[in-house]
């Protein structure tokens, strides 16, 4: 099969997995998939055409990807679905010696290198990562984004039919790995599973400034590597819809509060050396940490303020996400200034954790630290 023709049914699965998953949620998701409903085929510019109510109406979807780890170079290259591609091909390369219980040395050598690529690429990861990528997608530099495309696919489809009602869209293909964040909203507090965007506010003003161009925005959300949807949201933009239909589904703006939203938290300059011991129930790698070692002061310094901001939001019913330290100080402190009057200051949530009793906050702690599983805080 060509390079074309495998891009094709790619990025088809990538649709037809966002709508199932969108279906299933019922609500605004499952009504703007019947919405989009029609025939559906690959085209070139935009990538896919919907034939709706009979062909009277056509939606054009034009798909792009937005990762997490980013080159930093002009082209935003997507180290993800880079280090896919080169571990689909070692795994080509091993396979047959694999079958054979015949693999070399190398082979193990291999995998831990890519192991240890794939730690240095996480560590060298920041949210705001996602912003950009997201960004050279829509805009671009020089305007080489999908958005100022869209007359070129407006005129693309009106060559297939002149008379018809035509609409625009982007199915936008999210991999992230916010695993070590904490998504808090008016219910609950939960981990961010591998996949899970909470919308950054600056992602969301950049979907909105989008939405203003074209008729639908397909969110399709899935972990760092491979190409499974885990969740999705169906954004109808036309007439001003794009915050209703997007807040029915979800997706609102979510502030981060944390060392690692703007720049990497555990930066690695070099990939990490690997050892490995090969045994009888398996294989055993030693990964090198080479990350930069946080400024303690630093850390604690802005798990303080990021805890302070938390409760702020969290009086009036917002969600935020926030990291492993500004979580903790957040936490271990909600009892104490719950009734605290006016907007929480640092200075407050300093003074509570000073007025602990010793053991307690050690208890506090340690019951977090349980709580989720957490090895060290």
């Amino acid at each position: 099969m060509s390079h074309k023709k495998n891009q094709e049914k790619a990025e088809l699965s990538i649709y037809q997995q966002a709508l199932k998953v969108a279906r299933t949620k019922g609500g605004e998701a499952r009504r703007n998939v019947a919405r989009l409903s029609g025939d559906i085929r690959s085209f070139d510019r935009p990538d896919i055409l919907i034939a709706a109510e009979g062909g009277k109406r056509i939606v054009g979807i034009e798909h792009f990807r937005v990762d997490h780890h980013i080159g930093k170079g002009k082209k935003v290259e997507s180290k993800s679905a880079r280090f896919s591609s080169d571990a689909e091909r070692f795994r080509k390369q091993h396979e047959d010696a694999a079958r054979r219980d015949a693999l070399a040395e190398e082979a193990y050598q291999g995998f831990g290198d890519l192991i240890s690529r794939a730690i240095r690429e996480q560590s060298n990861a920041c949210v705001d990562d996602i912003r950009t990528s997201l960004d050279a997608g829509l805009f671009g530099k020089d305007g080489r984004g999908h958005a100022f495309k869209l007359d070129a696919y407006r005129e693309n489809i009106t060559q297939i039919d002149a008379n018809a009602d035509i609409q625009l869209g982007f199915l936008i293909e999210l991999h992230t790995d916010l695993r070590q964040w904490f998504l808090n909203d008016a219910f609950k507090e939960t981990r961010v599973s591998p996949g899970q965007f909470p919308m950054s506010c600056e992602a969301y003003e950049l979907l909105k400034k989008a939405s203003a161009h074209v008729d639908w925005i397909v969110l399709a959300f899935c972990p760092i590597y491979g190409a499974e949807v885990r969740d999705a949201a169906i954004i109808r933009c036309h007439n001003g819809m794009f915050e209703t239909s997007a807040a029915r589904q979800g997706i609102i703006q979510t502030p981060y509060f944390g060392l690692g939203k703007e720049t990497p938290f555990g930066r690695q300059d070099r990939q990490g050396e690997v050892e490995f011991g090969v045994g009888n129930d398996g294989v055993d790698y030693l990964v090198e940490n080479t990350s930069e070692q946080m400024d303690a002061i630093e850390l604690f310094s802005n798990a303080i303020s990021g805890a302070a901001e938390a409760f702020n939001l969290a009086r009036k019913g917002k969600p935020f996400a926030a990291t492993t330290s500004v979580q903790l100080a957040y936490d271990i402190t909600k009892d104490s200034l719950k009734h605290n009057n006016g907007d929480v200051e640092p200075q407050d949530v300093l003074k509570a954790i000073g007025r602990m009793d010793p053991l307690e906050k050690s208890t506090r702690m340690e019951n977090w630290r349980k709580h989720w599983l957490i090895h060290n805080v």
